[in-house]
């Protein structure tokens, strides 16, 4: 009974931990990017900065060196090529939501990212032949109706910020579905992903990102005015991407794709609600209409992929376990 107690205490606070990661670094994140907070436009790098901290974390506490044989004893391998490609697609994507966090409000920034489940299908279906049942096709139209609903209604979307966002749906609906097949290509865990690629994004970010920057902002990094307010904003803001991966993988194996999903819905309303009372951005009946039809889709998704892993007839796209934090 004692480890029954043990067990559930655990799992309540690695679920609360990875909620309150979540949420409150896309706040963080907003008031060092945004206009109206310190204006650190320099997504490229701050998300190299992430991955550093994160990186020097796992050698802190020596994490690279747990996990790192299969079951059968053999040592976990993850060829040259295929870490090229994970890197690129990754850092392709954290950059863009990055950038679309920045250039957008939170509502539209976090609406946009329910599509994609919706998107995996997508891929899914076209590169690897995957078959939808009814229910779930019937939920990827009413969670991509909701979505078209909030985004058409707000009143401050900009084209640099919805192309970020778009090249941001398709690039981590791409990651999700790439950390899927190499797991299962090389048996490979989660933790030896994530500490065989942490280094590399850190260190191409960092080596990249101020050009790129550049290149987006017409400003180099070095050109930004620090204060202590500003400097204090960003090492929370690298504290908490450790926090969100430190609580994803936690959450490994403890919780159900199915609760994956439902910690992303309740995410998705803390975020609204928090962005909305925080940064005061603005909220109309049809951002609450659409977002409410969006996440009710996104609640009929899990009831229609349950059912079909029930009936053994598919294998559907679940809520990322894995990756860094993607904020």
């Amino acid at each position: 009974m004692e480890r029954d107690d043990r067990k559930l205490a655990l799992d309540a606070f690695a679920w609360a931990l990875n909620i309150f990661a979540s949420v409150a670094i896309v706040m963080v994140n907003k008031q060092l990017m945004g206009d109206a907070g310190f204006g650190f436009s320099f997504a490229t790098t701050l998300c190299g900065l992430h991955f550093l901290f994160t990186a020097t974390i796992g050698c802190c506490t020596n994490s690279r060196k747990v996990e790192d044989t299969t079951a059968s004893g053999e040592k976990m391998r993850l060829p040259p090529q295929d870490l090229a490609i994970f890197v690129a697609v990754a850092a392709c994507s954290i950059i863009s939501l990055n950038l679309s966090l920045m250039l957008n409000t939170i509502g539209f920034y976090q609406v946009c990212k329910l599509a994609q489940i919706p998107t995996m299908c997508v891929l899914e279906g076209t590169f690897f032949g995957k078959k939808f049942s009814r229910k779930v096709i019937q939920a990827i139209v009413v969670v991509l109706t909701g979505v078209g609903v909030a985004t058409v209604a707000d009143v401050e979307m900009n084209t640099g910020g919805t192309v970020a966002a778009v090249v941001g749906v398709v690039a981590t609906s791409a990651q999700q579905i790439l950390v899927g097949h190499m797991q299962k290509k090389h048996a490979i865990t989660s933790n030896f992903l994530l500490a065989k690629t942490s280094p590399y994004m850190a260190g191409s970010m960092l080596l990249l990102g101020p050009f790129m920057d550049n290149f987006v902002t017409g400003r180099w990094v070095t050109d930004f005015e620090w204060n202590v307010p500003s400097m204090v904003c960003l090492g929370v803001s690298c504290f908490f991407a450790v926090l969100v991966n430190i609580s994803q993988y936690m959450c490994i194996g403890r919780f159900s794709a199915v609760s994956f999903q439902v910690i992303g819905h309740v995410k998705t309303c803390l975020v609204f609600f928090f962005g909305w009372i925080v940064f005061a951005a603005p909220i109309t009946e049809r951002n609450i209409m659409g977002c409410s039809l969006a996440v009710a889709g996104m609640m009929y998704y899990s009831h229609a992929t349950t059912m079909a892993s029930a009936a053994g007839t598919e294998n559907t796209p679940a809520a990322s376990t894995t990756g860094a934090a993607k904020v």
